[in-house]
């Protein structure tokens, strides 16, 4: 589907990096799948916030990225990346409507923009900018700066979207509301099924090594499967951001020939390590929509994890598309690998119903959700003028 602005209209994003010229590393790849589809038909100025260390201008999927780059020290730093981020948005004259992604500094700079230029503002809650999470130090509310700014953000908002019902949930007692639901989709012609044949007892996780993602139960978990499943095997994908902790904490656990750590994988290099797995895992403590969690189901791998974000509300569907446990709960992960390992009907089932969830809620259906609204808010706008 496709809204009714006009293709000369500009649009500006701005996000909090994850754009960097290469379009493989330093990229949140949900961000490349969206900016590649909007600007196929839009013109599209991306405002990247710290990025690159000097401010540069670079051609991205078909847009523009501005780099704003990241103030020094001192009480007014933060103010003056706000005002070059704001006079970036006019990098390709007056736009039709500016958008935040994530409701952070980003969506901050977006409302700020569009009250300047007086048009139509939409931010997307996409992590943990709007939580605190103090023994791990996690998320954007745990100091009193950045709830002032998440709630900023918000304020300034035409229209607040959110990857999944439980992040509305979470958010709801904190006072915050959020007007639709918008799950940030992967990229099908990347993300697909293939025929490979299923592993019977081979697990993949796809994140960074960080406290948020909790690799700590997630190893537990493995260790304890291993004893009904001596020959199951973990592959761990991503950034190690711990030193070497986990790594330690495999060997402690007699995992040091069962869980194998591969680092950084570019995203366009993943999907061969989603095909033959038995389940993907998540074990994050808070997660607003987890992109491993869409590119697994996009491949039809289904996702045993922790009740957070898409995790949560598929696991809830009927059916489900899911399974879900309680976050740090290692005991019920262990049960849920061993089910999911040794009941393959169980796990063609729910691999079904996670791709088709993933189908219909592609990189594909993001962008045109996302046009759908900016189109609705810039009508309103223009009918109140």
């Amino acid at each position: 589907h496709r809204a009714t602005i006009d293709v000369d209209d500009v649009q500006v994003m701005v996000v909090p990096g994850g754009v960097d010229r290469s379009g493989r590393d330093r990229v949140i790849p949900a961000l490349l799948w969206l900016i590649e589809r909007v600007a196929r038909d839009h013109e599209l100025v991306v405002v990247a916030l710290g990025q690159e260390p000097q401010a540069g201008t670079w051609p991205l999927r078909g847009a523009t990225v501005v780099n704003v780059p990241p103030e020094g020290h001192g009480p007014v730093r933060l103010a003056r990346q706000l005002a070059r981020a704001v006079r970036a948005t006019n990098a390709h004259g007056r736009p039709d409507i500016v958008v935040g992604l994530w409701a952070s500094t980003s969506g901050l700079a977006a409302g700020l923009a569009a009250a300047r230029h007086r048009v139509p503002c939409h931010v997307h809650v996409a992590g943990g900018e709007l939580v605190a999470l103090d023994d791990i130090d996690y998320g954007g509310a745990r100091r009193r700066g950045g709830r002032l700014i998440g709630r900023a953000a918000l304020r300034l908002a035409d229209d607040v979207t959110a990857a999944s019902r439980w992040l509305v949930d979470e958010l709801a007692p904190l006072g915050h509301t959020v007007d639709a639901l918008v799950p940030l989709g992967a990229d099908t012609t990347v993300f697909a099924p293939d025929d490979t044949p299923v592993e019977p007892a081979r697990l993949v996780h796809v994140a960074s090594l960080n406290r948020v993602k909790d690799q700590t139960t997630l190893l537990r978990a493995v260790a304890q499967a291993r004893t009904e499943l001596p020959a199951l095997t973990l592959d761990c994908i991503g950034v190690d951001t711990l030193d070497g902790e986990i790594q330690r904490l495999a060997v402690s656990l007699g995992l040091q020939d069962a869980v194998r750590f591969h680092g950084y994988v570019p995203w366009d290099e993943l999907a061969p390590w989603y095909h033959g797995a038995t389940c993907h895992l998540v074990t994050s403590r808070h997660e607003a929509g987890p992109v491993a969690f869409v590119e697994a189901a996009a491949c039809g791998v289904p996702t045993v994890g922790t009740r957070v974000g898409h995790v949560a509300d598929l696991a809830a569907a009927v059916p489900p598309a899911a399974v879900a446990v309680d976050i740090g709960d290692a005991d019920a992960l262990a049960r849920e690998i061993v089910a999911m390992c040794t009941r393959p009907d169980h796990r063609r089932t729910i691999g079904e119903a996670a791709h088709a969830w993933a189908a219909v809620h592609d990189a594909d259906a993001t962008a045109a959700a996302f046009v759908e609204r900016w189109a609705q808010l810039v009508a309103a706008r223009s009918r109140r003028s």
